[in-house]
């Protein structure tokens, strides 16, 4: 065997060995991963929307599979009940991509019971105007059951100035969010009391 074929093979056995090391460190971190997600980035949107909860939504999340992905459910669970929900959907059609917007539903209303940005790479102070709480609350008790569009589409949501595909993101994923609750209320509610043994 000569030098060339010799370095090949053993460059070829570190890769492979390195690629398969660092897909079992990934795997084996993946839990890990999602909860310091779930502490710094998701949840300070699920803290403000579901402030006052008497349990806690990060212990009690559920996962259901959606279309594409898995769908993390944070409740608000009263009196064995299952009252709130808040899970996190992305909208298509920003500026800079998706938006990430964490949506929280109450199952007694059948409404929306508040919207917060969780990721984007929207223009700061342009797009970002889409994402502050004074816009936010115009989404507010609507219908789960009605889509949820900006008005120039036929909705309910005016657009803000100059940050029209932002303001569309998040109307996406409002809606994205509210259609996957109505299609797995009862899943949800299933899988939640399941897990607090109610």
């Amino acid at each position: 065997m000569n030098e060339i074929t010799k370095m090949v093979l053993v460059t070829t056995i570190i890769c492979a060995f390195s690629a398969g090391w660092l897909g079992a460190l990934n795997k084996g971190l993946e839990d890990r991963i999602s909860r310091q997600e779930d502490y710094f980035i998701r949840g300070p949107a699920i803290m403000e929307l579901l402030k006052g909860c008497p349990n806690d939504p990060f212990t009690d999340r559920v996962v259901i599979k959606g279309d594409s992905d898995d769908v993390s459910i944070y409740p608000w669970v009263e009196e064995g009940k299952v009252r709130r929900v808040a899970l996190e959907r992305s909208g298509r059609g920003g500026y800079g991509g998706d938006v990430t917007v964490m949506t929280a539903v109450d199952f007694e209303s059948g409404c929306i019971y508040g919207v917060r940005v969780t990721q984007h790479k929207e223009t700061p102070g342009v797009g970002t105007r889409a994402m502050e709480p004074s816009y936010l609350s115009k989404y507010v008790k609507l219908d789960v059951k009605k889509d949820i569009k900006l008005k120039k589409n036929d909705g309910q949501i005016d657009a803000i100035t100059g940050a029209t595909r932002s303001s569309k993101a998040i109307a996406d994923s409002v809606d994205r969010a509210a259609k996957f609750v109505l299609a797995n209320r009862d899943k949800i509610i299933e899988l939640v009391l399941e897990k607090k043994g109610t």
